[in-house]
């Protein structure tokens, strides 16, 4: 999933770069500088999320339970009571 959104994410920027050098080949400089500064502030927020989603993920899969719950404690299960 988040290489999916990687992978607009760099077509966004593709797209971004594509309409301003449209813009400036039209001579509309200033709308093509601002247009690539905007695109670049709204790719770098969206690649900032996705890194975040990424550590959020591989915390979720690196949770053990048993280890948080657990820690310090002797305990025995048979048959998944603790008490047995």
């Amino acid at each position: 999933m988040l290489i999916w959104e990687r992978m607009k994410n760099t077509f966004a920027t593709m797209g971004y770069s594509r309409a301003a050098a449209q813009l400036a080949s039209q001579g509309r400089h200033d709308l093509a500088k601002n247009l690539m500064l905007s695109g670049i502030k709204e790719t770098e927020e969206r690649k900032k999320a996705i890194l975040r989603l990424e550590r959020v993920m591989k915390a979720k899969r690196s949770y053990d339970p048993a280890k948080h719950y657990f820690k310090g404690k002797n305990v025995a299960f048979w048959k998944g009571h603790a008490d047995a």
